[in-house]
């Protein structure tokens, strides 16, 4: 029979085995989802078309043209695409900090 002290190394080994293993599958769904992301956003450049101007309307009430309503969504799904990057980077290198610091 096991002593206490080689019960509880044994959990803690384990313990920190199932948490690695679980970061790893986050951190792939996440960067499966920004690949999903990347490619839509490619995807939506290449059908994107028109001209950036500025339009002759009333008083200014619209600044841009009818056919940039695609370079927007473009812009848009980039902004969410750099913030989840930024996010997954800045979430790995704190767990790794901390995984130093416990060591």
């Amino acid at each position: 029979m096991r002593s206490i002290e080689d019960q509880i190394a044994e959990i803690t080994r384990r313990r920190s085995y199932y948490t690695e293993r679980k970061k790893i599958r986050r951190l792939s769904y996440l960067a499966t989802g920004i690949g999903t992301l990347l490619a839509a956003a490619l995807s939506l450049v290449s059908g994107v078309r028109g001209t950036i101007g500025i339009s002759n309307t009333l008083l200014g009430s619209m600044i841009l043209g009818a056919e940039t309503g695609g370079y927007i969504i473009v812009a848009l799904l980039a902004f969410a695409l750099g913030i989840t990057i930024t996010l997954i980077t800045q979430k790995y290198r704190k767990n790794n900090k901390d995984k130093i610091q416990k060591e």
